[in-house]
């Protein structure tokens, strides 16, 4: 009984160090954004934006909430919703303001540093998962996460989660249990609707079990599938909903982003050697080299352990299937970040965990081998890592405080300007000209709809055709005076032109650290705007009827009135005129294509679809109505229908574009001997219409 006593005695002082490791840390990081006077640049403005949405959506705020399940989908086109929606519910309680809103990254971080310590325990024990406990509180790579507003913290957490309750359910000496396989889907489930990279771990991961499973029994191989088909559920709606926006976007950020920002190529030395410079600025120096030494004594050992007789299969023994399982996973996850096209520090955060376990596993080795020879006491070796703080990065960060909290950022005030100059708090777009990390679009956006603001930033400027519209149409412009930053030299052009008019007066100018300013200015009292898109978007949606040319030219003035109007306040005026209208003559063309296009816009495929179906009758000699239905069909992930509509069409109208809708929909459904037809006719599908668009190529 008293030993019984001892054991909880031990596990309670653990837990209590492993909460006061998270509280050492959460301190510094609380520092840090006391102090931190910055205003968020891109990225992170855009993933506050995403929280606010979705904390709006849900009622946590002041706002807009989402009607249905589709309104509160369309809150996440490009990535998933579960981080927004519990960064936005800690924006809720703790403020809005970047420094409050952060303190989800302290709640991440210690999600993350218990699910290390549990890990840790599973795997060697106290000692060895105090060890990873404090590498991860005082790695400087950790620490930059924890104090910069990006989603690989959460990502990081839920992977950790993920792959240690997946690594003891498959875990055939203690694993197998209904409730871990539970557990193990919900972590999985998290880790995909956090962001697509978790695919990185989870792929490899998942084909490993899958392996696996050919040598375990049939329980083993129930639950393996029941684990997979509740993820695929759990991904669906919102892959289902976004899926193009996730496609075109995913391909932006991997490829074109690789190909603008210059990346080496995949194959390229360059490329497979890239993320390894990194790993001493991550960890630190002194953690890093402590514990690779230990790992190379770790695998000196093993390989003097071996037998001549040893065969490879022993690996996947029991006793070495722990290790087994973050081996593989480690270098599956390496291999796949370093052959993705885009490249930067953080790309790497879905190996940390695992990298985090072996620098442990080097760290006890060490403890190990001094209290061998030298019975050195292990306790020393838990200094090494608060030690190293000074001795890394992590120091150069708070050293830059004093700089950080000392300059001046003139977005909260620019924001302060228009909403002291809005009656009630009405929805305003500001037009962004540069694009620097002190203002752009995203952080315009954030400090404007903070409090329950209503107030966009959106930029323009990147062609030309965008100085007519902005000069016509816009209220609130910021321009800057010298760099411009991450711009096209059209936006110069642009900035020139919002001079040189006299539409505009320059209400208040703002320094900058840099030689040059920003400047605010506003539409003259004299230039009164009347943006009456509402009218413009009716003839435009008529022009469908006339196919690509048609659809290029829509989008093409859509795409502008998008940023002058972040807010799209034209959608509601066209909507309630339409149906007012269809209520009294149904059969109104006009108006018809007006509410089709309307739903497209808003990623109702299924509703533009009813439209369609309206127009297809109406106009039986027109293929686009049916063309439009095929796509928009094909768009809900129904082939069949998709097939049927575009073949019947097809012989009643004659057109390539449907024929080839017609052989793609088809191949989608499984009749693959229209692979033949479909070759010949997408081409050809293809240069009509690029045929089409000639007399607009400029």
């Amino acid at each position: 009984m008293l030993y019984k006593k001892n054991i909880n005695h031990s596990k309670y002082i653990f837990w209590v160090s492993v909460l006061f490791i998270w509280i050492i840390s959460t301190l510094a990081d609380r520092i840090w954004w006391n102090f931190y006077s910055n205003t968020p640049s891109w990225d992170q403005a855009d993933y506050l934006n995403s929280a606010l949405d979705h904390a709006r959506a849900l009622y946590f705020l002041d706002g807009d909430g989402a009607s249905d399940v589709s309104s509160f989908l369309d809150k996440s086109p490009k990535i998933p919703p579960l981080a927004s929606i519990i960064n936005g519910a800690v924006i809720a309680f703790a403020g809005d303001s970047p420094d409050k809103a952060a303190w989800s990254l302290s709640l991440w971080n210690a999600f993350f540093i218990f699910n290390i310590a549990s890990w840790g325990l599973y795997l060697r024990g106290k000692k060895f998962a105090l060890f990873c406990v404090l590498i991860s509180a005082f790695s400087p790579f950790l620490f930059e996460l924890r104090t910069d507003y990006v989603l690989e913290l959460p990502l990081i957490s839920a992977i950790t989660f993920y792959l240690f309750h997946l690594g003891r359910w498959s875990d055939k000496s203690i694993g197998g249990k209904w409730i871990q396989l539970i557990i193990s889907s919900f972590a999985c489930a998290s880790s995909l609707l956090i962001k697509q990279s978790s695919l990185l771990v989870i792929i490899p991961s998942l084909l490993f079990i899958f392996i696996l499973s050919f040598k375990r029994d049939k329980k083993f191989k129930l639950q393996f599938l029941f684990l997979f088909l509740i993820n695929l559920l759990a991904i669906l709606p919102w892959f289902y909903h976004n899926w193009i926006m996730i496609l075109s976007g995913t391909y932006r950020a991997i490829f074109e982003s690789a190909a603008i920002e210059g990346d080496p190529s995949i194959f390229g030395l360059k490329s497979i050697f890239w993320y390894f410079p990194y790993l001493d600025n991550q960890f630190g120096g002194i953690i890093f080299f402590t514990g690779l030494s230990g790992i190379i004594f770790v695998f000196l050992s093993y390989i003097r352990s071996l037998r001549p007789s040893s065969k490879l299969v022993e690996i996947f023994d029991n006793k070495n299937y722990k290790w087994t399982w973050i081996y593989f996973n480690l270098i599956a996850c390496w291999t796949f970040t370093t052959f993705i096209p885009n490249k930067d520090e953080r790309y790497i955060a879905c190996t940390v965990p695992l990298i985090i376990l072996l620098l442990a596993l080097g760290f006890s080795k060490w403890s190990d081998w001094l209290v061998t020879y030298f019975k050195f006491k292990y306790y020393a070796l838990l200094l090494i890592p608060p030690i190293s703080v000074f001795f890394s990065n992590y120091v150069n960060k708070f050293n830059t405080l004093e700089k950080s909290s000392s300059k001046y950022y003139p977005v909260k005030e620019i924001i302060s300007i228009v909403k002291s100059d809005q009656t009630f708090d009405e929805k305003e777009t500001v037009i962004v000209v540069p694009s620097t990390p002190d203002v752009n679009q995203h952080n315009v956006s954030y400090f404007g709809r903070m409090k329950g603001g209503n107030i966009l930033g959106r930029q323009l400027g990147q062609s030309l055709l965008h100085i007519e519209p902005v000069l016509k149409y816009s209220n609130w412009i910021i321009l800057a005076e010298g760099d411009q930053g991450s711009v096209s030299s059209n936006s110069i052009a642009l900035d020139k032109a919002i001079r040189d008019s006299s539409i505009f007066i320059k209400v208040r100018e703002f320094p900058r650290d840099k030689e040059g300013s920003y400047s605010l200015w506003k539409r003259s009292s004299s230039f009164l705007r009347q943006n009456e898109f509402h009218n413009r978007f009716i003839e435009l949606a008529s022009g469908m009827g006339k196919g690509p040319l048609g659809i290029k030219l829509i989008f093409d003035e859509i795409e502008i009135e998008h940023m002058l109007d972040g807010h799209f306040k034209y959608q509601s005026i066209v909507r309630d005129k339409a149906l007012s209208k269809i209520s009294s003559d149904p059969e109104n063309v006009e108006y018809l294509w007006s509410l089709s296009l309307l739903k497209i816009l808003s990623n109702r495929p299924s509703e533009a679809d009813i439209y369609l179906s309206n127009l297809e009758v109406l106009l039986p000699n027109n293929p686009w109505p049916s063309a439009y239905r095929a796509i928009v069909t094909l768009a809900t992930w129904n082939p069949w229908k998709a097939s049927l509509i575009a073949d019947r069409a097809h012989k009643r109208n004659p057109n390539y574009l449907l024929k080839s809708l017609g052989d793609t929909s088809a191949l989608f459904r499984g009749a693959f001997w229209r692979l033949k037809s479909a070759s010949n006719s997408v081409p050809n599908a293809v240069a009509s219409i690029e045929e089409a668009l000639k007399p607009t190529a400029k």
